[in-house]
């Protein structure tokens, strides 16, 4: 498939004025580029434009557009340029979770913010809204309380589960509006907001299912003592609810529902396929629900969303998260059609982030470790490809890093894989480097483009970040060496990745330190404390401290039980992988920030690090962030969160 390639005054209204490029190869200069230090703000700005999706009838453009710190909706007519801006926020009230068309007139907005329980423990809470797309409306919140719900207030009111396309004025969205943590589902207008139940709730479902017709189909049973998630289906022979699929968490590979097809008997799953989680295709017409193996891969774990034709009326690819997003087609057009996009750009992974109902037009979404985001507007019929934005302009090839896959063995033998960021200025004799654990833990590191990797290399450091053992991404039975394993074997790993990064030349192993968020910042503090002639220093960013303070607050939660498997429930383990009564050991300076209004790590947990640190004469910093969240939403508190990064990193990290 040929492009041809255009640059409109679109690009102006979008609020960028850089040339377009396509890729290293294509602009391949005759001398290598310069390492250039960035200004900080480069690093700790958002997007300055995200999450671009097309009208269904392909003549407007959705988009966040992040300005000095406020997140503005806008709305394109791609035929005038004329814009609209429905809303805004400053992220400090509320910050978007995301937006999306509910049809060609008719926005949903699902808004988060955090709010505090009469005993003072946070809780996030979200709304679901609809306005007009493209005129002054009121804005209309879709779920109200329920008058007989005694004064109940649901937590999470966004959860759509179908949004009915043959239906365009309705979605149905699952929430415990009428009875606390028992789902109910509703066909909401959102034109109106008027709710009409079509589903009660049931007993222990905490999820429901509906296909695209939007006929509740799948219930999802949760037995926290049991730690059991049981799925049931609404039988199409019976008409009764049959168990079809069930598995003790952390006991078994997880089952997960990926969606239906057109035909309503067609359930996509994610279940295990040879060690693996495999994306499945269930026959629901059939005894026992037979599977169809989809899609697999015997490396890593199959994870993502459906991509659903309107115009073909079946579900077509997915969009895959194997450490950088991407989209995999099985259906033999959009195979042909993806693989012209690969072609005309080779360098970059391109993915189809919104089709029109049609599926002639297209937002083309590409990236690489040296490209953090630019978005395209795609014409089928007329083969051409017009560039729309770039996140974030100032960081492009000639400065950004391409991360590299490493594999190391750990002291145990098994095989562990992270990802190498060398600076500009590596001059192949060993650096100054980093040790970036990510939070989680049951999550993963890959290829592609995160900020604070890229700020750190930036700077001149070598950054690795490895999985370590209790990281997504590589089947259940790795992942299930988290359970119970903080500070234990997986923060043996991180030693470990130091000992490769030395033994490979790489890292001075005078001049390491780690650094990491949320079980990251934990990893960080317990590194300091478990290997303390290791690092040089330490940064942890509302990391955990106390295990022991941290598993009673899950007293709190619906999953305690399984909170507090994942931690581990031997106290006596977790008082000795503790960092803060391990204090006495630590020698390295340590930085601690935490918001203040962290929903996610309590606040306290730094503060009681802090106060320790203080008690013990230790060489620490502490930074409390005001009105801070877990995921630094505020824009003040990103700036400031970098700064006293980079100049702790500057005093303590020399390069």
């Amino acid at each position: 498939m040929q492009f041809k390639l255009s640059i409109p005054r679109l690009r102006a209204l979008l609020g960028y004025g850089l040339a377009f490029t396509l890729s290293a190869t294509a602009m391949a200069a005759d001398t290598p580029a310069k390492h250039t230090p960035l200004p900080l703000n480069v690093f700790y700005n958002d997007a300055l434009i995200e999450d671009i999706e097309l009208s269904p009838d392909g003549t407007h453009l959705l988009a966040l557009k992040n300005v000095e710190g406020n997140t503005v909706v806008m709305v394109i007519e791609l035929a005038t340029n004329k814009t609209f801006y429905p809303v805004k926020t400053d992220n400090k009230q509320f910050k978007f979770n995301w937006v999306t068309w509910a049809n060609n007139e008719r926005l949903l907005m699902s808004l988060r913010f955090d709010s505090r329980m009469p005993n003072g423990v946070k809780y996030m809470q979200t709304r679901l809204l609809a306005a007009d797309a493209k005129r002054e409306s009121k804005m209309i919140t879709l779920v109200k309380p329920d008058s007989d719900a005694d004064g109940w207030v649901s937590q999470y009111q966004d959860n759509i589960i179908s949004m009915t396309p043959d239906d365009p004025d309705h979605v149905l969205i699952s929430v415990d509006r009428e009875m606390p943590l028992h789902q109910t589902v509703y066909q909401a207008n959102v034109n109106t907001g008027k709710l009409t139940r079509v589903k009660k709730h049931s007993g222990t479902v905490r999820s429901w299912y509906a296909d695209r017709a939007g006929n509740v189909r799948v219930g999802e049973h949760y037995d926290d003592k049991k730690r059991k998630v049981t799925y049931k289906v609404l039988d199409p022979n019976s008409n009764e609810w049959v168990v079809a699929w069930e598995y003790v968490v952390f006991d078994e590979p997880d089952i997960s529902i990926a969606g239906f097809g057109h035909n309503p008997n067609e359930l996509f799953i994610f279940a295990d396929h040879e060690g693996r989680q495999a994306l499945f295709k269930a026959d629901l017409s059939k005894p026992g629900y037979p599977r169809e193996l989809v899609l697999a891969d015997p490396d890593y774990d199959v994870s993502g969303s459906l991509i659903y034709s309107t115009a073909h009326k079946e579900v077509v690819g997915i969009y895959y998260n194997d450490g950088s997003s991407k989209s995999i087609f099985w259906n033999k057009e959009f195979k042909a059609f993806q693989a012209g996009l690969d072609k005309a750009m080779p360098d970059t992974t391109n993915y189809i982030a919104s089709m029109s109902a049609d599926a002639r037009k297209y937002i083309l979404y590409t990236t690489n470790s040296t490209n953090p985001g630019t978005y395209f507007f795609g014409d089928r019929d007329a083969k051409t490809l017009t560039y729309l934005a770039s996140a974030y302009p100032q960081l492009t090839e000639d400065v950004l890093i391409e991360k590299e896959s490493r594999h190391f063995k750990a002291r145990d033998g098994l095989e562990l894989e992270g990802f190498l960021s060398l600076p500009k200025n590596f001059a192949n004799k060993p650096a100054a480097a980093i040790i970036l654990p990510h939070g989680g833990p049951m999550s993963e590191d890959g290829k592609s483009f995160d900020m604070f990797s890229t700020f750190m290399a930036n700077r001149g450091y070598v950054v690795f970040q490895p999985n370590f053992r209790g990281s997504s991404g590589y089947g259940h039975d790795f992942m299930m060496q988290a359970v119970g394993g903080y500070g234990l074997e997986m923060q043996d790993d991180l030693e470990d990745s130091v000992k490769y990064l030395v033994e490979q030349k790489i890292a001075d192993p005078k001049r390491v330190c780690i650094v990491g968020a949320s079980y990251g910042g934990y990893a960080a503090l317990m590194g300091v404390a478990k290997t303390p002639d290791l690092f040089q220093c330490a940064v942890s960013f509302a990391g955990m401290s106390d295990l022991i303070r941290m598993s009673n607050n899950f007293r709190y939660f619906t999953n305690k039980n399984t909170a507090r498997k994942q931690f581990g429930e031997d106290r006596g383990q977790l008082k000795e992988t503790s960092p803060v009564r391990l204090v006495e050991r630590i020698k390295a300076p340590v930085l601690l920030i935490h918001g203040k209004d962290d929903s996610v790590v309590p606040v306290e947990q730094s503060r009681v690090m802090a106060s320790a640190l203080k008690d013990d004469g230790k060489t620490y910093e502490y930074i409390e962030l005001e009105d801070g969240t877990h995921h630094l939403d505020y824009l003040p508190d990103r700036k400031q969160t970098f700064e006293a990064i980079d100049k702790f990193l500057n005093k303590y990290l020399p390069l």
